[in-house]
């Protein structure tokens, strides 16, 4: 595994590029060798970064980085805006549909407020939102939602959920590459050393 994950990384730390890094284990548990609990640090980044509670990188942050391959995931500015997308991990029915749009609002004026930013929260807004939506509840005579209603209701939310779930990886590229448009260093912010070989 150690092979693996230092090949994977071209021998370098993930986070500032240098080389003979040691394997960190994310849960410091060092009998823990899963691939996404392992990521090549040098020794300062190590000491600096993982071992400080205020920064770390958690394993869907390294599940994401290992899917872009973009230091800028690495960054303590991804955090923010990853927090903001959390939402589209957490999706379940019944949808809570006011929960979505107030967490889909939240991440487009957060986006709206960066560099291009305009630009991107549109894409985003454009991606999470599903045309077609219910557009009220027919109530049969007792007052209550009719049958009919609570199955289109069902099947609306479980296409809902497809589409937010379909959506979720093209958000998440989106959000990466608005973050090359900050002109933020890469990796920490005490890092200047280059990420193109990580």
């Amino acid at each position: 595994m150690r092979t693996q994950v230092l090949a994977e990384f071209n021998h370098r730390c993930a986070i500032c590029g240098a080389d003979r890094p040691h394997l960190h284990h994310l849960d410091e548990d060092p009998s823990n060798h899963d691939l996404n609990n392992l990521i090549p640090l040098c020794p300062n980044c190590h000491l600096t970064d993982q071992h400080n509670p205020a920064f770390g990188i958690s394993a869907p942050i390294l599940r994401l980085f290992r899917l872009f391959k973009d230091p800028v995931i690495l960054s303590s500015q991804f955090q923010p805006l990853y927090r903001r997308l959390a939402f589209l991990d957490q999706l379940k029915t019944p949808v809570d549909h006011a929960a979505i749009e107030l967490a889909t609002n939240e991440v487009c004026s957060f986006v709206a407020s960066l560099n291009m930013g305009e630009f991107y929260a549109r894409r985003i807004a454009d991606l999470l939102d599903l045309p077609g939506r219910v557009p009220g509840i027919y109530v049969s005579k007792n007052g209550q939602p009719s049958p009919e209603t609570v199955e289109l209701l069902r099947q609306t939310d479980q296409l809902y959920l497809r589409h937010l779930q379909d959506a979720r990886s093209a958000v998440l590229d989106l959000a990466v590459e608005l973050l090359r448009y900050q002109g933020w260093p890469p990796g920490p912010p005490h890092s200047n050393r280059s990420h193109s070989d990580a």
